[in-house]
């Protein structure tokens, strides 16, 4: 058994699960161009652990929240494992911590035109809300907060990222937890975008 996981909401990050649902390998590639480096190092990965397409017996993908180019290169690649008749699972960035048993907290990312994501959950129950960069000061999250890494943060989000700590970090340290969460509730998210299409395409006047 193997489960191929894929998180294409700000950099690349590929990596490799095992039948225990424990990492062979996590891969993050930042600053690179992602249309060309996820098919490149996802062929890598699979060689370098002699494997091919068909030895996955799952696809798991990062849903969002992200930015619609990004959300759409995993999206595309699952369509494409498709045809391999490989079942894919998707999940929200933002119900990692929770998965991995903490139970309340707030998640902060940058989203798009001077707006912020923010998602308050306490006991499985959450709340997400866009704010504006003139509401920030107000937000002032108490107890945990999470950031999905420093490529989601700008200048006016930082303060608020002090003491925070990172959902890919919990995400290389409890897979297990995580992936047997996922595969448990057969998750599919829908796709979260910060920028619908028809934005994220137009033309500048």
């Amino acid at each position: 058994m193997s489960v191929l996981f894929i998180d294409s909401s700000y950099d690349i990050t590929l990596g490799l699960l095992d039948e225990g649902m424990e990492w062979l390998d996590l891969r993050i590639f930042r600053e690179q161009r992602a249309s060309s480096t996820l098919q490149t190092e996802t062929n890598r990965l699979l060689k370098d652990y002699k494997k091919q397409m068909s030895d996955l017996t799952r696809v798991v993908t990062i849903a969002g929240p992200g930015f619609y180019t990004g959300l759409r290169l995993s999206e595309g690649f699952s369509d494409v494992t498709s045809f391999f008749n490989i079942p894919h699972n998707s999940f929200y960035t933002y119900e990692i911590p929770l998965m991995t048993g903490i139970q309340e907290g707030t998640w902060v990312t940058k989203a798009y035109r001077g707006e912020y994501f923010f998602y308050e959950w306490v006991s499985g129950e959450g709340k997400a809300r866009l704010l504006e960069a003139k509401d920030l000061p107000a937000a002032s999250p108490e107890g945990n907060v999470f950031i999905h890494s420093d490529i989601s943060l700008d200048e006016k989000l930082k303060p608020f990222a002090i003491n925070a700590s990172s959902t890919t970090d919990l995400l290389k340290a409890h897979p297990k937890k995580i992936f047997e969460s996922v595969l448990k509730q057969n998750l599919k998210r829908e796709s979260y975008y910060f920028r619908a299409p028809e934005d994220e395409f137009r033309m500048n006047p």
